[in-house]
């Protein structure tokens, strides 16, 4: 955690989304899953993809059987964040009901739930050189790409003790 998975899912959504004609962003799939089952992230996929208001889904059947229906013929963006577990993926989607073009992203910490997902490309989110990684924490701590005086030996101690990751 804190190595900037989803920042920079989020950039890369807000750039390469408007090529597709549908598209969906689930920032916590574990937490919709979680409190209101795999229906409820169903829900928010379709709603977001079809742009549409409140839609009633009923069981997990029917919403996978919504989803092969209604975006089939679309060429989907979805984005699925903090998955940790690979029944939220299968539960909630099956790439085959896309239409052609579409793209999933799955952002968890855990490899092994991409790897059982059939996941073929993988993109691993190096950490931040230190001259790097100061520079973040700089705009965030200080608002100022330089170390705020008087604050030199707290900040580096900081950066130490979140192993590089400025976010953390």
């Amino acid at each position: 955690g804190g190595v900037g998975k989803t920042t920079l899912v989020t950039a890369l959504f807000g750039k390469i989304s408007p090529q597709y004609d549908a598209r969906c962003f689930i920032d916590d799939l574990n937490k919709y899953c979680g409190d209101f089952g795999a229906t409820s992230a169903q829900k928010q996929l379709l709603c977001q993809a079809l742009n549409q208001g409140n839609m009633e889904i009923h069981n997990l059947s029917h919403g996978t059987m919504l989803v092969r229906t209604r975006l089939r013929r679309l060429k989907t963006l979805i984005v699925l964040d903090n998955v940790d577990q690979v029944e939220q993926l299968e539960n909630c989607l099956h790439p085959e009901y896309l239409g052609e073009g579409s793209r999933i992203i799955i952002i968890s910490k855990n490899m092994h739930i991409l790897k059982n997902y059939g996941v073929y490309k993988v993109y691993n989110v190096q950490l931040l050189k230190k001259d790097k990684a100061l520079q973040l924490l700089c705009k965030k701590a200080f608002k100022s790409d330089d170390i705020e005086k008087g604050y030199e030996e707290v900040t580096y101690d900081v950066l130490k003790y979140v192993n590089g990751l400025p976010l953390a």
